[in-house]
């Protein structure tokens, strides 16, 4: 019924596209662009790089259309033969984890950016033809690419699955490989790593392990890591159900640092493959593209995976104690050097989101989801395993989300949240609840409570700066 045909114009930074429809069974072609992406949960303009919108029949007749939103392109009823074609441009400039950019020597896009769609055609099946001039270039997705002399084809099953998988294109990849606990992992790098990559694939691979051990499965069948490595500092990472994007600057920057820095967005990323890619909070089971999709719960997306995303590599051996609490001490600074008296709670903040978007909001309003969320998931840990004798820590929440919630294709709500850490600690957890994820009281008595169970205490010295330290 659909057919997507894709080609690129990398002196204009452009990507053509053009839809094939079908319109025997279609009372009105009403194509939407998303107006968010999963991973960023603001609305997206991306409309504003749209251009050169047209339609045409069979006989390549031009058809009538109108927007009836920034989004939203409609080719009226009357005109409708049984076959149309749509073609745009869209400009691809901008380079992150969650763009598309577009130049001689790579080709790179989340089609979530310009893929227009029909609403009630999110689950149907169609194809994906990507011509390139590229010679003897790879491709990089976590979706599966037949390859031609002048390019790529897919054929997918549902419009999420493209949302979902960013690509890469080049005849300059690094591709490294290794299997995790029987699951082929692939390592795409788009510039210069500049360090050993046989150590960093042992590393990677001790994450991986650890973490697929946490929760006791992987939820896909293999799983893609793909990095961008741009000149200037930069530091951003994308979650997808099998994939995850990468854009990670070194400039000025030590290799052992990137080294590290690099290892620990992977491990964040790679636990959001369970962490939000299936263990969902219940509004957005499933993704609605059309519309904000506001949640309380968003400290348990990311904070608990900011959280995890270190201590994995802790429980790895990947890094040292010493560098765990190095890490964690710069959450610590984040949060209470200028946010512990803010007057929102993580539940309003992870709501707020999406009013704010990702930028500052204004003074002593918002926490941070990523930075208290990870001392909230810190402080739980802790106390569950006192509550247990050490029998049982948070890793026994996330492993019943994932098996209750994630791996049953459900929704979780808050008061399921709360209730099977409860269930996990074996007592009450009422006041840490209130105080900490739906209050705004300062929490800095409370984490120095469990900071000390681990033999650590904070201060601030005459800078005003955090400063974590040995009991």
């Amino acid at each position: 019924m659909f057919e997507y045909f894709l080609s690129f114009l990398p002196k204009q930074a452009l990507i053509s596209i053009k839809i094939e429809i079908n319109t025997a069974e279609i009372p009105l072609v009403s194509l939407h662009l998303p107006a968010w992406r999963p991973g960023r949960y603001q609305l997206q303009n991306f409309a504003r790089n749209i251009r050169n919108f047209s339609a045409c029949d069979k006989k390549n007749h031009k058809l009538a259309y109108y927007k009836s939103d920034r989004n939203i392109w409609c080719i009226p009823n009357e005109q409708l033969s049984a076959h149309i074609t749509v073609t745009y441009e869209y400009l691809a400039t901008e380079l992150n984890a969650g763009s598309s950019h577009i130049s001689d020597a790579l080709l790179y896009f989340n089609p979530i950016n310009f893929t227009m769609y029909l609403s009630d055609y999110l689950d149907a099946p169609f194809k994906v033809y990507l011509q390139t001039d590229i010679q003897n270039s790879d491709i990089a997705s976590g979706l599966s690419f037949e390859k031609h002399a002048n390019g790529f084809t897919a054929s997918l099953k549902y419009m999420r699955q493209w949302f979902d998988s960013p690509v890469m294109i080049s005849n300059k990849l690094i591709h490294l490989q290794f299997k995790s606990r029987g699951i082929p992992f692939h390592f795409w790098v788009s510039g210069s790593l500049g360090f050993d990559d046989k150590k960093f694939v042992r590393d990677l691979k001790k994450i991986a392990n650890t973490q697929i051990d946490l929760f006791g499965a992987f939820p896909e069948s293999d799983y893609h890591f793909m990095l961008i490595v741009p000149e200037e500092a930069y530091y951003h990472g994308v979650e997808h159900g099998n994939s995850t994007m990468l854009v990670l600057g070194q400039k000025k920057v030590l290799h052992e640092s990137y080294y590290y820095d690099l290892l620990g967005l992977a491990s964040h990323e790679l636990f959001h493959a369970w962490n939000i890619a299936k263990i969902r909070p219940a509004e957005l089971l499933p993704y609605d593209y059309s519309k904000e999709a506001y949640f309380n719960t968003c400290f348990v997306a990311e904070g608990f995976t900011t959280y995890y995303g270190d201590k994995i590599m802790q429980m790895a051996g990947v890094i040292t104690d010493k560098m765990y609490f190095f890490e964690l001490e710069t959450i610590l600074r984040r949060h209470f050097e200028g946010a512990d008296t803010a007057s929102q709670s993580l539940l309003e903040s992870s709501v707020d989101l999406w009013v704010d978007g990702y930028e500052r909001a204004i003074p002593h309003k918002r926490v941070s989801v990523y930075d208290k969320g990870a001392i909230a998931a810190f402080i739980l840990d802790s106390i569950i395993k006192s509550n247990t004798n050490n029998q049982k820590s948070l890793d026994d929440v996330m492993r019943t989300l994932w098996i209750n919630y994630g791996k049953m294709d459900k929704g979780y709500a808050y008061e399921q949240i709360q209730k099977i850490c409860e269930e996990v600690s074996g007592n009450s957890l009422a006041y840490f609840f209130n105080q900490v994820i739906a209050g705004n009281d300062p929490i800095w008595e409370i984490t120095q409570e469990h900071l000390a169970i681990v033999s650590k205490k904070m201060f601030k010295n005459d800078a005003g700066l955090v400063v974590l330290q040995d009991i």
